[in-house]
């Protein structure tokens, strides 16, 4: 059984070595002073969002917040889900627990990013009932992420 709790400030130190874990598995830059403020506000109150944390084998999610016209209201985006251990079942008892935690929450919609390689893990997101879209994100970075 896959005991998933909300993370809080206790959590900052391992939450922050899994985001790095995290980086390096995708190739995105790491930053841990970044990484310790952008957890912080998430780990004090859901204002921004959402931690979700399993201790053994370790994984997180993280969601946070959004609103949209075009969708009614409330939306989230599913910012990062990591697990260190794969193919044991974690990584979908922590989809699904996200998933219905915004069905709870209200939301209208929930979004991730995956990179354009990374086919098996759209593959997963889609047998949990995520759909690739006709959208495209761009992005404007006010500060510098490398």
């Amino acid at each position: 059984m896959v005991v998933i709790r909300r993370a809080d400030a206790s959590d900052l130190d391992i939450l922050v070595d899994l985001h790095r874990e995290f980086c390096d598995t995708d190739t995105h830059p790491f930053d841990r002073r970044r990484a310790r403020a952008a957890f912080v506000p998430l780990l004090d109150d859901d204002e921004h969002g959402v931690v979700w944390i399993v201790d053994s084998p370790l994984a997180y999610a993280v969601v946070t917040w959004g609103w949209s016209i075009e969708a009614g209201g409330a939306e989230a985006v599913l910012d990062e889900l990591f697990v260190t251990e794969r193919g044991g079942g974690v990584g979908a008892a922590m989809l699904e627990h996200v998933v219905h935690d915004g069905r709870q929450r209200g939301l209208a919609r929930m979004f991730l990013e995956t990179e354009a390689h990374n086919e098996r893990v759209r593959r997963f997101y889609e047998r949990h009932g995520f759909r690739a879209d006709d959208s495209i994100w761009l992005s404007h970075d006010f500060v510098d992420l490398s």
